[in-house]
């Protein structure tokens, strides 16, 4: 799929996306950090919602937007947001590394946020947690044959290749389609599987409200994109790294860490 602009030829080949990375791998390498964070779970997270393998529940109906801190009141939608591990049927290892890590940080299959943001305080669920997401982020790069520096004939070296680039350019492309009105309006999601699938591509981009106001609510996973949940499992899985005991250093596993992200009363 070629970029387009106004004197580009677009049609309804504009919806389909230009590879079939998965999501944590199309936010390392074309997203805005280029590195491996807690967004690569938060993905995997809203994947797993997406599938039915994480049910999310929500306890309000209005939009809403959190900030960068959480406040008390975001605290008291969190508590009306809650997730229940169902974990069914045959998963990858990145998937089931990331149930179980909620899971533990938890204690349980059943939690609500506001639980969850607590728990991300505790230096010894932080460690825990530090522990696991490494496990996380060693089977994304066996699973996506990655090693941080060559990926298919994307990347080489650390430098995306004539291939990598051209990548790049049609998922630019393909950005400009999801944030587009008139685009949006002229090719619509054909399914509601691909609506929910584009607002997670969305996701990748740091863009994924814009994505949402321009198609329908009608899953799971798109009402908790309404509430800003993409950006709420940042907050927390970010909050958790920031309270370790002993922070790694030198081994390459943490990247992206983004001390902007915090919760009051924090470790």
């Amino acid at each position: 799929m070629l970029g387009f602009s106004s004197k580009t030829q677009v049609n309804e080949n504009i919806r389909n996306p230009p590879s079939d990375d998965s999501y944590p791998m199309i936010y390392i390498l074309f997203g805005k950090n280029k590195s491996i964070g807690v967004n690569t779970l938060s993905l995997t997270i809203l994947d797993l919602i997406n599938k039915g393998q994480i049910k999310c529940d929500i306890d309000f109906d209005e939009s809403y937007k959190v900030s960068n801190k959480l406040t008390s009141q975001d605290k008291e939608v969190l508590k009306k947001i809650t997730f229940r591990i169902a974990n069914k049927g045959e998963l990858k290892t990145t998937e089931s590394l990331a149930i179980n890590l909620v899971k533990n940080m938890n204690r349980n299959k059943k939690f609500n946020l506001k639980d969850m943001a607590k728990q991300s305080n505790n230096t010894s669920v932080a460690n825990k947690f530090e522990k696991d997401f490494a496990e996380f982020v060693k089977a994304l790069k066996i699973e996506n044959d990655y090693d941080g520096k060559n990926y298919k004939d994307f990347l080489h070296n650390g430098k995306l290749t004539g291939k990598g680039k051209e990548i790049k350019k049609n998922w630019k492309s393909f950005t400009d389609y999801l944030k587009s009105g008139d685009l949006t309006e002229k090719y619509p999601p054909e399914s509601d599987g691909e609506n929910s699938a584009q607002i997670i591509y969305g996701a990748c981009f740091d863009i994924e409200k814009d994505t949402l106001s321009l198609r329908k609510n009608n899953t799971s996973l798109t009402n908790f994109i309404d509430k800003d949940g993409y950006k709420i499992l940042n907050i927390i899985f970010n909050n958790a790294l920031l309270n370790v005991s002993q922070k790694r250093s030198g081994d390459g596993i943490f990247y992206g860490v983004n001390d902007k992200y915090t919760i009051p009363g924090g470790g």
